[in-house]
């Protein structure tokens, strides 16, 4: 018997292949641009004869972008005016990248609004919920994402923070590891935002669920001071704990007490003990 092309797989078996193989909103890019090129029956079979694959497009529509396909649709809709399948998903993913850029617009604000509007859990759920399903892991056209939007929220408390972080990470899947790109001058992951805040639950959260990966990524940017709002300090290039020991020596500089400076500390303390783990951690081959 002849093998069996992947691309004349089973629809169910083909999606559980792209499920494997890529994450959500992005398996309708593995499937055009990695698996339809391959020759021109692949091309043909998932791109051009809808109708044979059209069950696969539709579950790919369903499972990442929550769109229930209408049984009629098609006896209502014109052939001129009707949408392929691989259309439908690409409308799809468009539509999603917007909703994704609004609702960050909308976080983006609560972080900078006042003590009275500020951001907290219930209004991050809510804007997940109008908006969503959104993709939490996408770099926005500014350079930022959502959990670092999160964890710099200026007039939020650390527990505030916190339970929002929570919510990205277990409830939305949000990835721990994702630098911003801001600008040339702002290079930001989570886990740098929440120790130099002195977070430290928030810190010992990210570490518990991954951040061990970026605990060297070298990171950019500037921050007020506690002790001296009015001040603020820049690094470049450093990794979490030098940007954190650098801004508890501003501090102290400034005439910060221990207490003032104890939940600094805590970060620095995880951050360091964090470190020696990855650093006797073996090299993957």
């Amino acid at each position: 018997m002849a093998d069996l092309a992947l691309w004349e797989l089973p629809e169910i078996i083909l999606y559980r292949i792209a499920q494997f193989a890529s994450s959500p909103t992005k398996r309708a890019s593995l499937i055009c641009h990695r698996i339809a090129p391959l020759c021109k029956e692949s091309y043909r079979s998932l791109l051009i004869e809808e109708r044979k694959c059209a069950g696969l497009w539709d579950l790919i529509l369903t499972g990442d972008y929550g769109i229930v396909t209408k049984i009629n649709e098609k006896k209502r809709c014109s052939k001129r005016l009707r949408r392929s399948p691989a259309h439908k998903v690409g409308d799809a993913h468009r539509m999603m990248i917007a909703n994704t850029e609004l609702a960050y617009s909308d976080l983006w604000e609560l972080g900078y609004s006042s003590k009275k509007n500020a951001l907290t859990k219930q209004k991050l759920s809510n804007i997940l919920d109008e908006y969503g399903p959104v993709m939490i892991n996408r770099t926005m056209r500014s350079g930022g994402n959502f959990l670092v939007e999160v964890c710099r929220s200026r007039n939020s408390s650390p527990k505030v923070v916190f339970h929002c972080v929570q919510e990205l990470v277990e409830r939305r899947g949000a990835c721990v590891n994702i630098s911003t790109y801001d600008s040339k001058s702002s290079s930001l992951t989570a886990l740098c935002v929440a120790s130099v805040r002195g977070m430290h639950k928030v810190v010992d959260f990210l570490l518990s669920n991954g951040a061990l990966a970026s605990i060297n990524i070298r990171c950019t940017g500037k921050f007020r001071l506690f002790k001296n709002p009015k001040r603020s300090l820049r690094c470049n290039h450093v990794t979490p704990l030098e940007f954190s020991e650098q801004m508890l020596a501003a501090e102290s500089k400034e005439g910060a007490t221990e207490q003032e400076l104890k939940d600094l500390n805590r970060c620095i303390k995880l951050l360091k003990r964090a470190t020696t783990l990855q650093n006797k951690s073996p090299a993957v081959s």
